[in-house]
Protein backbone atom coordinates (compact mmCIF):
# COMPACT_ATOMS: atom_id res chain seq x y z
CA UNK A 1 0.00 0.00 0.00
CA UNK A 2 1.54 3.24 -0.85
CA UNK A 3 1.65 5.91 1.45
CA UNK A 4 -0.79 8.95 0.87
CA UNK A 5 -3.35 6.66 -0.96
CA UNK A 6 -6.86 6.15 1.13
CA UNK A 7 -8.29 2.92 0.74
CA UNK A 8 -12.19 2.75 -0.33
CA UNK A 9 -12.90 0.34 2.54
CA UNK A 10 -15.91 0.34 4.88
CA UNK A 11 -15.50 1.25 8.26
CA UNK A 12 -16.99 -1.28 10.90
CA UNK A 13 -20.19 -1.56 12.14
CA UNK A 14 -21.12 -0.58 15.75
CA UNK A 15 -22.59 -4.50 15.96
CA UNK A 16 -19.24 -5.51 15.63
CA UNK A 17 -17.13 -2.89 17.59
CA UNK A 18 -19.81 -3.16 20.55
CA UNK A 19 -18.82 -6.13 22.51
CA UNK A 20 -15.40 -6.16 21.83
CA UNK A 21 -13.02 -3.68 23.37
CA UNK A 22 -10.45 -1.62 21.49
CA UNK A 23 -7.36 -1.64 21.74
CA UNK A 24 -4.92 0.33 19.74
CA UNK A 25 -1.45 -0.14 19.02
CA UNK A 26 1.41 1.42 21.34
CA UNK A 27 2.29 4.26 18.67
CA UNK A 28 -1.64 5.41 18.19
CA UNK A 29 -2.42 5.42 22.22
CA UNK A 30 -3.78 9.43 22.94
CA UNK A 31 -1.62 11.27 24.61
CA UNK A 32 -1.88 13.21 27.82
CA UNK A 33 -2.75 17.19 26.68
CA UNK A 34 -0.61 19.63 28.43
CA UNK A 35 -2.56 22.19 29.98
CA UNK A 36 -2.91 25.28 28.34
CA UNK A 37 -3.37 28.66 29.83
CA UNK A 38 -7.28 30.13 29.84
CA UNK A 39 -7.29 32.51 26.63
CA UNK A 40 -10.36 34.87 26.11
CA UNK A 41 -13.17 34.50 24.47
CA UNK A 42 -15.29 36.26 21.89
CA UNK A 43 -18.15 38.13 24.10
CA UNK A 44 -21.53 35.88 25.00
CA UNK A 45 -19.61 33.00 25.20
CA UNK A 46 -19.16 30.46 27.84
CA UNK A 47 -15.88 29.42 29.28
CA UNK A 48 -15.52 25.89 31.23
CA UNK A 49 -14.57 27.04 34.99
CA UNK A 50 -12.33 24.51 37.15
CA UNK A 51 -14.43 22.82 39.37
CA UNK A 52 -15.38 24.43 42.84
CA UNK A 53 -15.74 28.39 41.30
CA UNK A 54 -18.98 29.53 40.56
CA UNK A 55 -19.82 30.84 36.45
CA UNK A 56 -21.78 33.96 36.59
CA UNK A 57 -25.12 33.78 34.52
CA UNK A 58 -24.96 36.03 31.36
CA UNK A 59 -27.67 39.03 31.54
CA UNK A 60 -30.94 38.28 29.93
CA UNK A 61 -30.71 34.65 30.22
CA UNK A 62 -33.20 32.48 32.16
CA UNK A 63 -31.84 30.83 34.88
CA UNK A 64 -32.27 26.36 34.23
CA UNK A 65 -33.87 24.81 36.15
CA UNK A 66 -32.22 21.94 38.41
CA UNK A 67 -33.51 18.65 38.04
CA UNK A 68 -32.50 16.15 41.72
CA UNK A 69 -33.83 12.78 41.07
CA UNK A 70 -36.29 11.24 43.04
CA UNK A 71 -34.42 8.72 45.90
CA UNK A 72 -36.18 5.77 46.17
CA UNK A 73 -37.65 4.56 49.38
CA UNK A 74 -36.32 1.10 50.52
CA UNK A 75 -39.19 -1.60 50.61
CA UNK A 76 -39.36 -3.66 53.66
CA UNK A 77 -41.22 -7.14 52.98
CA UNK A 78 -42.14 -8.62 56.68
CA UNK A 79 -41.49 -12.42 56.42
CA UNK A 80 -43.90 -14.61 58.03
CA UNK A 81 -43.12 -16.35 61.58
CA UNK A 82 -41.14 -19.51 61.51
CA UNK A 83 -43.46 -22.56 61.85
CA UNK A 84 -42.47 -24.59 64.85
CA UNK A 85 -43.59 -28.26 64.35
CA UNK A 86 -43.99 -30.68 67.06
CA UNK A 87 -45.08 -34.62 66.98
CA UNK A 88 -48.98 -32.85 66.93
CA UNK A 89 -51.04 -30.30 65.20
CA UNK A 90 -49.77 -26.88 65.81
CA UNK A 91 -50.51 -24.05 64.23
CA UNK A 92 -48.65 -22.48 61.63
CA UNK A 93 -48.91 -20.55 58.54
CA UNK A 94 -49.39 -22.36 55.10
CA UNK A 95 -46.38 -21.13 52.74
CA UNK A 96 -48.99 -21.87 49.85
CA UNK A 97 -52.19 -19.96 50.96
CA UNK A 98 -50.59 -18.18 53.69
CA UNK A 99 -53.76 -19.14 55.90
CA UNK A 100 -52.81 -19.38 59.55
CA UNK A 101 -54.13 -22.58 61.17
CA UNK A 102 -53.65 -25.97 62.85
CA UNK A 103 -51.51 -28.55 60.53
CA UNK A 104 -53.03 -31.88 60.09
CA UNK A 105 -50.27 -34.35 61.10
CA UNK A 106 -49.84 -37.80 59.12
CA UNK A 107 -47.40 -39.96 60.62
CA UNK A 108 -44.78 -41.90 58.51
CA UNK A 109 -42.39 -44.68 59.58
CA UNK A 110 -38.75 -43.39 58.90
CA UNK A 111 -35.38 -45.40 59.43
CA UNK A 112 -35.73 -45.08 63.32
CA UNK A 113 -39.17 -46.75 63.25
CA UNK A 114 -37.71 -49.92 61.10
CA UNK A 115 -34.24 -50.40 63.66
CA UNK A 116 -36.47 -50.29 66.34
CA UNK A 117 -38.59 -53.40 64.85
CA UNK A 118 -35.33 -55.11 63.95
CA UNK A 119 -33.69 -54.96 67.20
CA UNK A 120 -37.16 -56.38 69.25
CA UNK A 121 -37.31 -58.70 66.57
CA UNK A 122 -33.69 -59.54 67.39
CA UNK A 123 -34.34 -59.64 70.80
CA UNK A 124 -36.47 -62.47 70.95
CA UNK A 125 -39.99 -60.57 70.73
CA UNK A 126 -41.22 -61.39 67.00
CA UNK A 127 -44.59 -60.98 68.25
CA UNK A 128 -44.01 -57.01 69.47
CA UNK A 129 -41.87 -56.29 66.69
CA UNK A 130 -45.13 -54.51 65.35
CA UNK A 131 -45.06 -51.71 68.33
CA UNK A 132 -42.98 -49.24 66.64
CA UNK A 133 -45.37 -49.01 63.63
CA UNK A 134 -48.10 -48.41 65.86
CA UNK A 135 -46.49 -45.77 68.47
CA UNK A 136 -46.52 -42.01 66.58
CA UNK A 137 -43.75 -41.08 68.96
CA UNK A 138 -41.47 -43.95 66.62
CA UNK A 139 -42.65 -41.85 63.27
CA UNK A 140 -41.83 -38.94 61.63
CA UNK A 141 -44.82 -36.44 61.63
CA UNK A 142 -45.84 -34.44 58.58
CA UNK A 143 -47.77 -31.51 58.88
CA UNK A 144 -49.95 -30.44 55.50
CA UNK A 145 -52.29 -27.45 55.60
CA UNK A 146 -55.78 -28.04 56.65
CA UNK A 147 -56.68 -25.36 53.70
CA UNK A 148 -55.43 -26.17 51.19
CA UNK A 149 -53.54 -29.72 51.58
CA UNK A 150 -49.97 -28.35 51.06
CA UNK A 151 -46.84 -29.51 52.32
CA UNK A 152 -45.61 -27.77 55.61
CA UNK A 153 -42.82 -29.69 57.24
CA UNK A 154 -41.71 -32.39 58.65
CA UNK A 155 -41.04 -33.42 62.47
CA UNK A 156 -38.25 -35.78 63.19
CA UNK A 157 -38.28 -37.94 66.64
Amino acid sequence: MEKGKIENEQPPSYGDLAGAPTMLPPQQMPQPMPQQMPQAMPQGMMQPMPQGMVQPMPQGMPPQQTIFPMQQQPVYIQAPAPNYLGGMPTMVTCPSCHAHQQSVVRYDPSTKTHLMALLICILGGICCCCIPYCMDSCQNAVHHCRNCGAYIGTYQN
